[in-house]
């Protein structure tokens, strides 16, 4: 692999019309060598329910691998531990099955 080779791009609609956007792309500029954004959405507002991205700056106070979640409209972000691509998606998706929006 080398830098901007991209790892994983795929847009998804739920059954209940939510959608999900996952995108990594191989990057030595980022901690853990890839840099990501996966996000679980409302197709019709735009509205965020659960994503997981990175930075190359720690932002928010979380760390470079965080979790937003927005709750009654607000924002809360939390570091995350990130072992590898796989696992991370892994619990992404895991984490949006069970989501109760």
């Amino acid at each position: 692999m080398a830098d901007g080779d991209v790892l994983v791009d795929t847009d998804a609609t739920l059954g209940d019309g939510t959608k999900l956007r996952l995108f990594a792309v191989e990057s030595s500029a980022y901690s853990g060598s890839v840099n990501y954004r996966f996000q679980y959405y409302d197709s019709d507002t735009g509205d965020s329910f659960l994503r997981f991205d990175n930075s190359q700056v720690s932002i928010h106070g979380a760390g470079r691998h965080h979790r937003h979640e927005w709750v009654e409209g607000e924002e809360q972000v939390a570091g995350i531990e990130f072992t590898d691509l796989e696992s991370h998606l892994t619990r992404f998706k895991i984490e949006v099955t069970e989501y109760d929006n």
